[in-house]
């Protein structure tokens, strides 16, 4: 099932388990208003959950937390799995508000008085379903959270190696949402202007091939700058300038034997891997030898790992061997990163998942 299908299968059970518990739960209270007196186990006895509540709350639990984990593993938009959790709490909030707390506060009030020692003896979170009180308490984290990581600050895991040696499988890092601008929630339009990404940042975004996935890789190139790479030898040009790097070492691990270099973009210095062995040529290579022009609104990256990421420098080429447009009347549909599909810079590491446990070797902020 498509995390799309799991989403909807959450929020019909759901809505599904809200009805019956509302209904039930109010069918309860109007019976407990009626008596003459209010006592301890009748309390417990008309507030206590149907095996069918129950049931559908654990099964709703168990869903939840599969559908968290699938998020987690696929990459898919966080931001739609916030907004459901903060709407579904908010709602049930509200309707607890409008229809249910009135009159279970009116029953606590007389069991106050007709109760001896009510404080003591009775546990009032008992006399509402699990539901309602685990809403009221997660409504206001969940709308902080989804503040904070809207427009503030957002964490990610690097799923891959297309960013070695900068970034690490299972490094976890910060990245910065506002730096670029105020941005809607899931539109990602901006609506309160800050700055824009330079060359050399690294950036979150939105790749036009895969629109429901985060990628991760360098600003290489934004709007005017001339780009020209040369595949068979690995060389990058920005504006008609090489771009310089010197080599530091030679480096062997698990995946593959590099040649780590110290990159030099218009001043930012960051480090990279090519491989030693020489550059096998691929079908989706689609930069001109002459170059292309970075048009307004667009950014051209790619990843530090440069023989090992797939990124600008192939996305267009995949979308003409997949049309077959081969005279590019897409006019380089996927050769760029759009300015509205960028969620924010990545300026930290803050944790790394060392087999079983966390590391905090790596900590530290992102060239």
């Amino acid at each position: 099932m498509s995390l799309y299908g799991l989403s909807a299968l959450v929020l019909l059970l759901g809505t599904v388990l809200t009805a019956l518990v509302f209904l039930s739960y109010r069918k309860r209270l109007a019976e407990l208003t009626v008596e003459s007196d209010v006592t301890e186990m009748s309390l417990q006895q008309m507030f206590t959950s149907t095996p069918l509540e129950r049931g559908l709350g654990y099964a709703l639990v168990a869903l939840i937390g599969y559908l968290i984990w699938q998020t987690i593993t696929q990459g898919f938009d966080f931001a739609l799995l916030m907004i459901g959790a903060t709407g579904f709490t908010g709602f049930v909030y509200l309707l607890d508000y409008r229809l249910t707390r009135k009159t279970r506060l009116a029953i606590l009030e007389r069991a106050s008085v007709q109760i001896p020692e009510f404080e003591e003896t009775v546990d009032t979170a008992t006399l509402e379903p699990g539901l309602i009180e685990n809403s009221r308490a997660f409504f206001p984290i969940l709308v902080f959270v989804f503040v904070l990581r809207s427009f503030l600050l957002e964490p990610f895991q690097i799923p891959s190696g297309s960013m070695k040696p900068t970034l690490e499988i299972s490094d976890f890092i910060l990245v910065n949402r506002f730096i670029y601008g105020i941005r809607m929630p899931i539109s990602n339009k901006v609506i309160i202007p800050i700055g824009t990404p330079r060359q050399g940042d690294v950036i979150v975004f939105k790749p036009p091939h895969e629109p429901d996935k985060n990628f991760i890789k360098r600003v290489i190139g934004v709007p005017g700058d001339l780009i020209q790479y040369d595949y068979s030898r690995k060389i990058l040009r920005v504006n008609g300038e090489v771009v310089p790097k010197d080599l530091i070492e030679k480096r062997t691990d698990e995946a593959g034997r590099y040649n780590l270099y110290s990159e030099n973009l218009f001043g930012r210095e960051h480090q990279i891997y090519n491989n030693q062995s020489r550059a096998i040529r691929r079908p989706d290579e689609w930069l001109p030898i002459n170059g292309v022009t970075v048009p307004e609104g667009k950014y051209f990256v790619m990843g530090d790992n440069r023989d090992n990421s797939q990124d600008a420098r192939y996305w267009e080429g995949t979308r003409r061997l997949q049309t077959g447009d081969f005279s590019n009347n897409g006019n380089n549909a996927w050769g760029f990163v759009d300015e509205d599909s960028i969620l924010g810079q990545a300026f930290v590491i803050w944790m790394h998942w060392q087999g079983f446990y966390p590391s905090f070797a790596r900590t530290g902020f992102i060239q």
